[in-house]
């Protein structure tokens, strides 16, 4: 060939030399290399052109046998003798992958195919050029080097030597190469770079087999082979196609000469990562790719931005066993690209082609399908293993590897924090992420509406492909807020994974206290299970409470309508009632055992916690199910176990025989301490009328009874007496419907008045023993000589029912013996609710103390009548007439501290200053008053100040009169009390002022704090109800003013207002206080309704979020489309590269420690599923490394002197060999009961 022309052919093509090793260039900075402007730098000051020059010289006077395929060498003793072999043509460089160098063995080496394919693209513009000499190696710092296994799987293959420099790792063909190619090697002890130097000073550098550009790294790790070495699989970019990956696999003979490798190999990345943090993950014809099937499966969040990270899909290790894939691991070749995207709801694996323009295949997978997530948090340990199952299909394993795998695992759990909110930190760890060498990262995730049901809700819906259900938000429900589940708005019914969905999302949600599926078919789910993987059965409360084997083993190996529900009930600790209304009709009964020959059941589930005593939820709403002789066994069962207490048991309309009926009424004697609402109408079976007689005389507080239709027979007497229903005061529905029962005659009598008639005591009982049989009438005797004829009055009042209210205003009583005879005969009243006795005392002499007798008769009455609810006891002063109790005689309203009947009472004008500590000791311990009206007792400051203090430790008290004539009089004594003590001087005049203005801020301080205390009571009465509290005018009272009724009703009004803000205190002091059982867990209680990664200060502000947002009036529901979803969060589950989180953490496994965890690359182990509470997790198996001892195909094999992990090893982090506490978030108690819990130190058992 003319040199001349030689010459300008090659520097022409000069520039396209510069970037072999780098990506091919783009108009786009995006595209560009993180590495290009090193090699255009270096290049640039290296003499390239001077290089070039002087290869082209020795080219020209290099013998011809130097540029075909002609090969000499010296043989000992005939120095001068050639070895002339057939010459062939000129090639390319590119073309001498399998080629013999001319020259010494030193001198040349073979092109790894891997680079021949990578430059394939510019293989025509750059034949005949020697591009090695482009990169001037001897500039290049290295970082490591050793020598290379040679690959049994070639023939004739060689032991190799590695180098790895700043931004290369190179393969040499031998030692010597790279002696020669990097002379810096030598320059260590022992080096003798003069004779290398000297032997090939005018020939050029040998050729490298490989090279890698550090920057185009995509993952290393452990090689997965069954060869007996220690080996390392590196996977980079082609520089020939963007989407396009090259691999190899490199063994070393000794572990220590491994993991120096893999060391300087990580570190170089890392630099890389620091020098160029803005290089793009992703090409961008690629990433566009992504994001349009993005865009096209989750087209509800086109301002969300998937995070995408580029992966290598790794294989089994099994697969290098057969003959038939060898010929994979003789060939280096470009391949498919791999990447990990993150989208809202879904997963995506996607898969591009090597070739152009770019083909990307991609696998979808929900996030809440994600059941395991294996990794090492070491720095040399990039595997790891996704496990994704839908239900009712096999699992699908994802065997991967990526540099940016600590980005992955924080992001992955980002997401699974975000779509999940309310789940347990340390449950997720424990089933799901098990990420060896990593604590549990505190991650912040933004709240939502509802616990975060409708994110929750959505993801599942998505992960598991089904549409939209129909659902709302009630609030006009005893127990409010509840999820309410609607039919669909077509007609049809719902799919079994639209029911899931719906019951998984509504685990640990600790918002609703109610869940209702009425109307809804939930029978096709009582026979189906997932027979291709276990669902972990939830077996831990929020509270870290664990449940056993032997506790959940029924529930265990039952249908997935029995988990499901059992998760309903156990998971929340706020559920108070599942409504199944209509969920299991007749119809549908009839078909499933048609179909299975078997009659369904569902009530076991709940019942089992009901007997374990592990639920709240009481309330049972069954009513047109048909239930079954099973069902019927089970509930009988649990109705007997004294630990049950069922509140609310609807039975009705299904299909309950005589038999049936007749033995639950039997086990319901052990529920009349707890029973409020029985309804067991619309039956087919029949039960006799004393049957329903007998239980009323056990139930202590019934407030709904419905036995229409199912009474039969005749009793002598009531169905229920009087004395029954005066024990029901709370009863709001009786449904007799179809029981003959005489009819008593209608009255519209509500009053009569004989005040100031003159009538005595025996008249007075004559009207009424008439007034009997009316008992809504109230009689009005003020002012009348009662005293004349007490004795038949006392008999009347004790032994008939009586009127409704009592009036005996303004009485007076010569002897104290009939006052007394008087208050023993209302104490044992039962019907009289109303009773004003304003002025009625003894007339006691001037300043006399209040007899004895008269207290202890009060305190009686105070402390053992059970029927009045409206209590006035005060007393009048006037000019000419006067009635009051004498002095001391606050002493019996001790006996109010025991009365659990009274609400209202009006205590005026009783002259209390003096006995104002037992009037707030009485306010202390009352849970029962509403209402207290004590004003006008002389009050000063500090009797304002204890009763504003006793006030405060008091909680059900809604209505605290002071009016403003009140606190004139206060201050008029305060004022009085003060000029008493003054002088008259300017001084004394000075310093009385002040006095004045600090006890006026005072006394306003203490009213203040009174009208406080009122409210923040009255908001607790309100909270988690959709009633209001009534302040008009108590219809009991008979037209009485000033009487509130203070009763909760359903408000009537469509506009609402803010509850007023209340002190910190007083916020604290809404909170529901623990029960005695739970008095060690005052934390834990205060966590429940709070995610576990709320930051400081956020539970308060939560709780007083939930006040303000309890609707205490009209919306009633709030449909599921009315909830804001938070579609316009850009990035929820974006890891920044600098955060703290992804740094190696103290005391995690460091590089050389290869045993800090387990992972297992095969599916089988991975499907096996996550620990039961007392089965211990897989043994610990190592991720297969390819050496010697690692357990061949498996990586099952532990090493000498090693134990299993540690059972619940999702809450330790292992550092070698001593264990490290990993803080957790759900922290709880140790043990309770039979049971025991997991926090932050190692589960114990109660023994």
């Amino acid at each position: 060939m003319d040199l001349l022309k030689w010459k300008r052919q090659s520097s022409s093509q000069s520039l396209q030399v510069l970037a072999l090793d780098s990506p091919m260039i783009s108009d786009s900075p995006a595209e560009s290399s993180p590495a290009s402007s090193i090699h255009e730098n270096s290049l640039r000051n290296s003499g390239f052109f001077t290089t070039v020059k002087r290869s082209l010289s020795r080219s020209s006077t290099s013998p011809p046998s130097r540029t075909g395929d002609v090969s000499f060498s010296s043989i000992p003793g005939s120095p001068g003798r050639k070895v002339l072999h057939k010459q062939r043509g000129s090639f390319s460089s590119f073309d001498s992958i399998q080629r013999q160098s001319s020259i010494t063995s030193e001198g040349y080496s073979r092109i790894s195919r891997a680079y021949s394919m990578s430059f394939s693209s510019t293989r025509s513009s750059t034949a005949g050029i020697d591009w090695k000499t482009a990169i001037d190696w001897k500039t290049q710092q290295v970082e490591a080097h050793c020598p290379v296994e040679a690959d049994p799987q070639v023939l004739r293959s060689k032991p190799t030597y590695m180098v790895v420099t700043q931004d290369y790792i190179v393969k040499m063909k031998s030692k010597a190469d790279a002696l020669t190619t990097f002379p810096q090697l030598g320059s260590g002890p022992g080096g003798d770079t003069n004779t290398i130097s000297n032997n090939n000073s005018m020939l050029p550098p040998p050729e490298p087999l490989l090279v890698i550009p550090i920057h185009m790294v995509v993952s290393v790790f452990f090689a997965e082979s069954s060869r007996p070495s220690f080996g390392i699989e590196i996977w980079w970019k082609s520089s020939s196609s963007r989407s396009a990956y090259i691999s190899t696999q490199v063994f070393f003979s000794l572990p220590q000469e491994r993991a120096d490798q893999m060391g300087k190999i990580v570190q170089q990345i890392k630099a890389k990562n620091t020098e160029f943090p803005d290089a793009s993950l992703v090409p961008l014809e690629v990433e566009a790719q992504i994001m349009r099937m993005f865009t096209e499966e989750e087209p509800g969040f086109k301002t969300c931005k998937p995070e995408i990270f580029p992966v290598v899909r790794r294989t089994s290790v099994r697969e290098d066993a057969y003959p038939a894939k060898l010929d994979k691991t003789r060939k280096i070749q470009d391949g498919a690209s791999w990447y990990l995207a993150v989208g809202r709801n879904m997963c995506y694996l996607a898969e591009a082609g090597p070739g152009f323009p770019v083909d990307v295949r991609y696998q979808t997978f929900g996030l809440v399908n994600l059941t395991s997530f294996r990794a090492k948090w070491n720095l040399h340990e990039e595997r790891f293993v996704l496990s994704f199952r839908e239900p009712f299909k096999p699992a699908v394993t994802l065997e991967l590897a990526s540099r940016y795998y600590r980005q992955i695992v924080i992001t992955f759990m980002k997401a699974d924090r975000f779509l999940k909110p309310c789940w347990p930190t340390t449950l997720q760890t424990m089933e799901v992420f098990r990420i060896s060498g990593l604590s549990d990262p505190q991650l912040l995730i933004a709240g939502d509406n509802y616990g975060g049901l409708k994110r929750t809700l959505d993801a599942f819906l998505s992960a598991y492909h089904c549409l939209p259900v129909e659902w709302e938000i009630n609030w006009r429900t005893a127990f409010a807020p509840e999820f309410r589940l609607l039919p669909p708005k077509a007609g049809n019914t719902y799919t079994n994974l639209q029911i899931l969905a719906v019951m998984r999302s509504l685990r640990y949600n600790g918002y609703f206290n109610s869940i209702s599926f009425n109307g809804i078919d939930l029978s096709s789910l009582w026979d189906k299970s997932d027979f291709h993987g276990r669902m972990s059965v939830p077996y831990m409360k929020r509270s870290c409470l664990v449940l056993s084997d032997v506790e959940l083993g029924p529930v265990r190996f039952g249908s997935l309508l029995h988990q499901e529900l059992h998760a309903l009930a156990f998971c929340s600790e706020t559920t108070r009632q599942i409504d199944l209304t209509n969920c299991f009709p007749e119809s549908s009964v009839r078909r499933e055992m048609a179909a299975s020959g078997k009659w369904p059941t569902f009530l076991f589930p709940i019942l089992n916690l009901l007997e374990l005593g592990l639920t709240k939820c009481n309330h049972l709403l069954l009513s047109g199910n048909f239930l079954r002789a099973a069902d019927v066994e089970s509930l009988i069962e649990a109705l007997m176990t004294q630990r049950v207490d069922v509140q609310t048991l609807d039975i009705s309309n299904c299909g309950l025989s005589d038999l049936a009926l007749r033995d639950i009424f039997e086990v319901l004697f052990h529920q009349g301490h707890s029973l409020q609402s029985l309804n067991v109408s619309g039956n087919r079976g029949r039960v006799h009328a004393s049957v329903v007689a007998s239980l009323s005389d056990v139930i202590t507080d019934l407030r709904k009874l419905n036995v229409a239709g199912v009474l039969m027979g005749d009793i002598s007497g009531p169905l229920f007496s009087f004395e029954t229903l005066s024990r029901f005061e709370n009863l709001e529905e009786l449904d007799l419907s179809n029981y003959k029962t005489p009819a008593n005659p209608a009255t519209t009598l509500r009053k009569v008045a004989l005040n100031n008639c003159g009538i005595n005591g025996r008249e007075a009982a004559r009207m009424i023993r008439a007034l009997g049989h009316h008992k809504c009438v109230h009689l009005h005797i003020s002012g009348n000589p009662l005293e004349d004829g007490i004795d038949d009055l006392c008999r009347a009042i004790s032994t008939t029912p009586g009127p409704m209210g009592l009036h005996m205003n303004m009485v007076e009583f010569r002897d104290e013996p009939n006052f007394v005879a008087l208050l023993k005969a209302l104490m044992v009243n039962r019907n009289i609710s109303f009773l004003s006795m304003t002025g009625t005392a003894p007339a006691p002499s001037a300043d006399a103390p209040c007899a004895i007798e008269v207290c202890e008769a009060l305190e009686e009455f105070l402390a053992n009548n059970k029927s009045v609810r409206y209590l006035d006891l005060s007393g009048y002063s006037g000019k000419l007439d006067e009635g009051q109790l004498g002095k001391g005689s606050a002493r019996s309203l001790r006996g109010l501290a025991s009365n659990d009947t009274l609400t209202h009472l009006r205590i005026r004008n009783q002259d209390l200053h003096d006995d104002v500590g037992t009037l707030g000791s009485v306010i202390r311990q009352n849970s029962k008053l509403r209402m207290v009206d004590c004003q006008d007792n002389n009050w000063n400051l500090t009797s304002v100040q204890f009763l504003a203090k006793s006030l405060k430790l008091n909680k059900t008290i809604v209505e605290f009169p002071f009016e403003q004539s009140e606190y004139d009089r206060v201050w008029k004594r305060v004022v009085t009390d003060v000029r008493r003590q003054s002088g008259t001087s300017k001084t004394a005049m000075a310093t009385q002022r002040e006095q004045e203005m600090v006890l006026r801020e005072a006394l306003q301080k203490q009213v203040q704090d009174l009208k406080e205390t009122v409210q923040r009571n009255r908001l607790a009465l309100e909270l988690n109800s959709p009633f209001a509290i009534g302040f008009e005018e108590s219809a009991e009272t008979c037209g009485e003013t000033g009487w509130p009724s203070l009763e909760l009703k359903m408000p009537n009004s469509n506009q609402s207002s803010l509850p007023p803000s209340l002190s910190a205190t007083n916020q604290k002091l809404l909170q529901a206080m623990p029960s005695p059982s739970r008095l060690l867990d005052l934390d834990l209680d205060s966590d429940l309704m709070t995610t576990p990664v709320d930051p400081p200060g956020a539970r308060d502000k939560h709780k007083e979020m939930r006040v303000h947002k309890v609707p205490s009036l009209l919306p009633i529901t709030v449909r599921s489309d009315a909830v804001e979803a938070d579609a316009d969060i850009t990035a929820p589950y974006h890891v920044a590269r600098d955060e703290a989180v992804l740094e190696t953490p103290p005391g995690a496994a460091s590089l050389d420690d290869d045993g800090a965890g387990w992972v297992s690359p095969a599916a089988s182990e991975i499907l096996v599923g996550p620990s039961t509470p007392r089965t211990p997790p897989p043994a610990a198996l190592e991720l297969s490394d390819g050496g010697a001892g690692g357990g061949g195909a498996f990586g099952g094999k532990e090493e000498a002197g090693t134990t299993s992990p540690p059972r619940y090893s999702g809450l330790m982090s292992n550092s070698g060999s001593s264990p490290q506490v990993v803080p957790v978030f759900d922290m709880g108690p140790y043990f309770a009961g039979s049971r025991y819990r997991i926090g932050g130190l190692e589960a114990h058992v109660e023994e």
